[in-house]
């Protein structure tokens, strides 16, 4: 992900689980401020690396969201949740 421009630190999969479901999350750790609440946020850059982790999301469909966070620890999280398929609704 993003190796060439060094946008994202590491990236993993986590699951979470629950009683009610059990989820597969892509985490993406970045090297840039994910919220405009952060010191040096840049929309520009964080734009790249939602793009870069929408396109990890649609080659993988078997992750069911993302979650990017920063690397500084009094960041928050961001998290790419995807739409619920109709089934899943009812």
């Amino acid at each position: 992900m993003l190796a060439a421009n060094r946008l994202v630190k590491s990236a993993w999969i986590a699951v979470d689980v629950t009683k009610e479901r059990t989820e597969r999350v892509l985490v993406v750790e970045a090297y840039i401020a994910v919220s405009p609440l952060e010191k040096n946020f840049d929309a520009h850059r964080y734009d790249k690396v939602v793009e870069d982790v929408r396109r990890v999301l649609a080659e993988h469909p078997e992750i069911d969201r993302a979650s990017i966070l920063s690397m500084h620890r009094d960041a928050g999280c961001t998290a790419l949740f995807r739409s619920q398929p109709a089934h899943a609704t009812a």
